[in-house]
């Protein structure tokens, strides 16, 4: 199953229209699967992406495989999260403000079935989030964080017509309606986590989950304006641990390891080509040597997304993990 970012178009002259999904459905699932996708904390994406069959010497379709591959390489994401807080951690409340900027974009070639003269399309989705968390730190171990955020996004499609049988069958019914077009979206998405933090003699380790909801409204030029209301939900549960190795330099250097379950439901499921994927990343950490207000560490390493559409491999940037 293909991600609504990156469809290829198999069509079938002349229904045109029967191969796609309405354009205000279509729109919906672009805009709340780019929520998900700029979410660090269920999805990596990374420097560079592989095939885990072929580096380990197995035979999973579950784990990767080379449509999926192709997937993930024609995929750009970039996502630039960061949480303020208002006051000293050591509180039992603490508030925090939550943003985050993100860059999606998607290059892939359409094809009308028989022809072999391929269309060109580019899309892009552009976000920007902002929220707000109360953190509520119950005892030594326990904690529980609701939060409200606001997302902006903007959605553009560039599509280039490159046969005359595009032209004449697919231009007419696509093009201003989900080709060469643009919307926007205003989306709420009340959330709440609930961790379990243990520190032992080696690091610390912690079990999360943590709940998402959201609902936007959408607007602009795509689909005569009927942009429809993006909606969805998921659930990430997770462990994570980090071991300390000796202090080097002046840094803590760490080992890093997580595993998660996303559950998926709403607009979103369809795209990703399940209900539910597995996220697994680990690594080495170091104390950030530079800007210690901005950024607490950064690593190396790799991650793993088992059972969805873009399930395999990316070597990745860690930043700022808790």
């Amino acid at each position: 199953m293909k991600s609504v970012l990156i469809v290829e178009f198999i069509i079938v002259a002349p229904a045109v229209a029967a191969s796609y999904p309405p354009a205000e459905k279509y729109l919906e699932r672009a805009l709340s699967t780019g929520i998900i996708l700029s979410d660090s904390e269920v999805l990596s994406f990374g420097l560079h992406d592989f095939d885990p069959n072929e580096l380990f010497n197995i035979h999973n379709d579950n784990i990767g495989s080379e449509e999926a591959l192709q997937l993930r390489q024609q995929l750009a994401v970039t996502s630039l999260p960061y949480t303020f807080e208002l006051n000293d951690r050591s509180n039992q409340i603490q508030h925090q403000i939550t943003t985050r900027f993100s860059l999606l974009s998607g290059d892939n070639s359409v094809r009308i079935r028989q022809h072999p003269q391929r269309d060109k399309q580019d899309q892009l989705i552009v976000g920007a989030m902002s929220g707000y968390q109360l953190r509520y730190q119950a005892d030594s171990h326990w904690s529980l964080t609701p939060g409200l955020a606001a997302h902006l996004q903007y959605y553009r499609n560039h599509h280039e017509y490159r046969s005359e049988l595009s032209r004449r069958l697919v231009k007419p019914i696509l093009d201003g309606v989900i080709y060469n077009t643009d919307a926007y979206a205003i989306t709420l998405e009340p959330t709440i986590k609930i961790k379990y933090q243990a520190n032992e003699t080696w690091g610390e380790w912690n079990l999360n989950s943590t709940a998402h909801y959201f609902y936007g409204f959408g607007w602009g030029n795509a689909s005569d304006g009927d942009v429809g209301n993006p909606e969805g939900w998921y659930l990430s549960n997770g462990v994570e641990a980090m071991y300390h190795l000796k202090e080097w330099s002046g840094s803590v250097h760490s080992l890093y390891g997580t595993l998660r379950r996303v559950d998926i439901g709403g607009d979103p499921s369809q795209p990703f080509g399940t209900n539910y994927y597995y996220e697994s990343s680990f690594g080495w950490l170091m104390d950030s040597p530079f800007l210690h207000r901005w950024i607490d560490n950064i690593g190396l390493g790799l991650s793993i997304n088992y059972g969805s559409a873009i399930k395999g491999g990316s070597i990745v940037l860690f930043f700022n993990q808790d």
